[in-house]
């Protein structure tokens, strides 16, 4: 054994390393010879920070020296334990968290010299006899590189690949001693028979076309008269098409509008950062100015023992009423640290995201309703939302379940509250955020005396879709920051999408097709009613 090769896999980015060292580290420590970082899946098993297995070169073979005590690793679903010998082919599972670690180990580079040179040694035999005696010098090469290969077998069995590259070797040696005058005859044959298949497919692909340009020449007369009476008639119904366009397409949004722009909500919500071991909250290192997530050096400027204030991160965004006290919107409105990318450094620092409030304020409401987060999709940016409706009137916004809306090409109806807290004031005399929140000390503050003043009202924008995927709509209605998680209304009048994020470097924006909301609010709906059912029976009992 001359070496080891480690395939690291089940984490977010895999790769494959070569060691020769007697000893290697693997862990979560940037330190480790093999380093990862865990995921948010990972759970608690694997601890940030720490070298969770080591291998030692003994006897010539790596045998398991030190695993991190809270960590239970299996090999075929047995419990590895220290003093293991490492053996080609074996999978290390680092508990239920889905990292594994494969083992191969190299071969000794003098067993591929010393089968090259075996291979050799044949072939010169065999160019040295003549053609008479071919055979039979092959048959004596034959017998001497089995005697050598029944003496290596006594003390070592050669890997696979030694064998693989002395065929090759041999495949190559007995090619080129195939004439070249030979080939390039062969090769001439067939460069002779391909010329003479295209030469008579040529022939017969002129001749065809030969008469079928006699026969066009007589339609195309019939056609140039079928063609004026049709574009005569195209003119008259593109005309009139264009007319009932402009009148359904002004109709139609403002029927969107005034039908179900009170169920769309501004969503507003404040979130820290604490240690998940403490419970403490995180804080600036030092309290500044801008009080900035990232330091002028590029570190995190959060500290559980910081000397700033709590670092509170505030956002806005946008929901819709999907069902009786139900909202869907994007899960990085809900959760804003999803995606990212500072606040994955920031977890990579061990720190875990807490939200502290999250409320919805509906048009013509005067008080916000307090949300609650009940179902997030892993593969798709959406989210459910739960909030106490009581008995008040809001309209539910209707979907479009059988997908019948999103038409490439078909207009489209956005709404949301684009731009946050300045597109909402600069309906009002207040056009500066800064100083409406330092008049009334808070951005929630704000919204209250909005709400109160009947101002929260969403934006709508009109466009068309421009294409559509198995996991995306495009369209060209506009929106900016805040306008996320807004529903995005097809032509039938239900909401195809969730409006998601703008293309970078387009005016195109995109959404996430309405059926994933359906299926994670349906994904509730069956949970609760199977949860209803088992406290009924409890109560019978």
């Amino acid at each position: 054994m001359s070496g080891l090769v480690i395939r690291l896999a089940g984490v977010e980015q895999p790769e494959t390393r070569i060691f020769h060292e007697d000893s290697i580290t693997i862990g979560t420590s940037p330190t480790c010879d093999l380093s990862f970082r865990p995921e948010e899946h990972h759970g608690d098993e694997l601890p940030p920070s720490a070298e969770l297995l080591e291998l030692r070169a003994t006897a010539g073979t790596y045998r398991v020296a030190r695993i991190e005590e809270s960590l239970v690793i299996t090999r075929d679903g047995e419990p590895v334990t220290v003093g293991d010998a490492i053996r080609d082919g074996d999978t290390y599972y680092f508990g239920g968290t889905g990292v594994r670690l494969r083992f191969f180990f190299l071969s000794p580079t003098i067993e591929l010299a010393e089968s090259l040179q075996l291979g050799t040694a044949v072939l010169t035999q065999v160019r040295s006899e003549g053609r008479a005696g071919a055979m039979a010098a092959s048959e004596d090469g034959i017998e001497v590189a089995e005697r050598r290969q029944s003496e290596r077998r006594q003390s070592q069995t050669p890997r696979t690949d030694v064998a693989l590259v002395f065929v090759k070797q041999l495949l190559r040696e007995l090619v080129a001693e195939i004439p070249k005058r030979r080939l390039y005859a062969a090769l001439a044959v067939i460069v002779a028979v391909i010329g003479t298949i295209i030469y008579i497919n040529a022939l017969s692909f002129f001749e065809s076309r030969r008469n079928n340009k006699a026969i066009s020449e007589l339609y195309s007369k019939l056609d140039e008269v079928r063609q004026g009476l049709k574009s005569a008639h195209d003119e008259i119904k593109k005309t009139s098409q264009a007319t009932k366009d402009l009148q359904s397409s002004i109709s139609f949004a403002a029927s969107v509008v005034d039908n179900y722009g009170r169920g769309v909500c501004l969503i507003y919500g404040v979130y820290v950062w604490t240690d998940p071991r403490s419970g403490r909250e995180a804080r600036f290192k030092e309290p500044t100015e801008t009080n900035a997530l990232i330091s002028p050096g590029g570190s995190i400027n959060l500290s559980v023992d910081g000397n700033g204030p709590v670092c509170e991160v505030d956002f806005i965004g946008t929901g819709f009423l999907a069902a009786p006290g139900l909202v869907l919107t994007n899960r990085h409105v809900a959760q804003p640290w999803y995606g990212e990318i500072i606040a994955t450094a920031i977890r990579g620092q061990g720190l875990r995201p807490k939200l502290k409030e999250l409320y919805a304020w509906f048009p013509r409401m005067p008080q916000p309703f307090k949300l609650t987060v009940l179902e997030t999709s892993q593969a798709r940016d959406v989210a459910v939302c739960a909030f106490d409706q009581g008995k008040e009137a809001l309209p539910v916004l209707p979907l479009d379940e059988k997908a019948e809306g999103a038409v490439s090409g078909q207009p489209v109806v956005l709404m949301g509250y684009p731009a946050g807290i300045e597109g909402l004031l600069a309906k009002t005399d207040e056009g500066d955020p800064a100083l409406a929140i330092s008049r009334r000390g808070s951005l929630r503050a704000v919204l209250n005396d909005l709400a109160a003043r009947s101002q929260i009202r969403p934006y709508s924008t009109q466009g068309h879709i421009g294409d559509l995927t198995a996991d995306r709509i495009v369209y060209d209605a506009q929106t900016s920051e805040g306008g996320s998680g807004g529903p995005v209304f097809g032509a039938n009048g239900k909401v195809i999408a969730i409006n998601q994020a703008m293309l970078p470097g387009s005016p195109a924006n995109f959404g996430v097709p309405i059926r994933f909301g359906i299926e994670l609010l349906r994904k509730y709906q069956t949970s609760q009613e199977t949860a209803d059912g088992q406290r009924t029976e409890a109560g019978t009992e």
